[in-house]
């Protein structure tokens, strides 16, 4: 099923398969949002801990299903998202996002990350990212 969420995420993006999503739910952390009637999240977010600084976290993917986008429920994920993290002791999350997904820039703005840097070919040729972190307050 999360296979399945992936490629609805990040069509054609080489989505998370059997080999990552193993080691990622089993060492870093995969966070659901449920609707009551729904039989699968309509959000996920996966997380990893940086090794350079334990106290701070990564957010390795950050989706709502195709058929649940537009209705703000991004916003409200990553607002619950954040005391997990402070919870967990983490300091400041991060993330990287296609400077070309105007959408994803805009609601991560708006939650509060900032961009730092814009990172060329970051997974490969013409895959630039911008690099973007939010503080969490103690």
């Amino acid at each position: 099923m999360m296979m399945e969420l992936e490629k609805d995420a990040f069509p054609g993006l080489g989505a998370v398969d059997e080999q990552t999503l193993v080691p990622l739910t089993r060492y870093g952390k995969l966070i659901q949002y449920w609707q009551s009637d729904d039989p699968r999240p309509i959000a996920v977010c996966e997380l990893m801990r940086d090794y350079k600084d334990i106290h701070k976290a990564y957010i390795f993917g950050f989706y709502v299903r195709s058929d649940q986008q537009g209705k703000g429920i991004g916003k409200l994920f990553l607002q619950e998202i954040y005391p997990i993290l402070k919870q967990d002791g983490f300091r400041k999350v991060c993330l990287t996002v296609n400077v070309k997904n105007e959408a994803a820039v805009k609601l991560y703005e708006k939650a509060g990350f900032a961009i730092k840097e814009t990172r060329f070919d970051e997974f490969g040729e013409g895959e630039n990212r911008y690099y973007m972190e939010y503080l969490i307050s103690l």
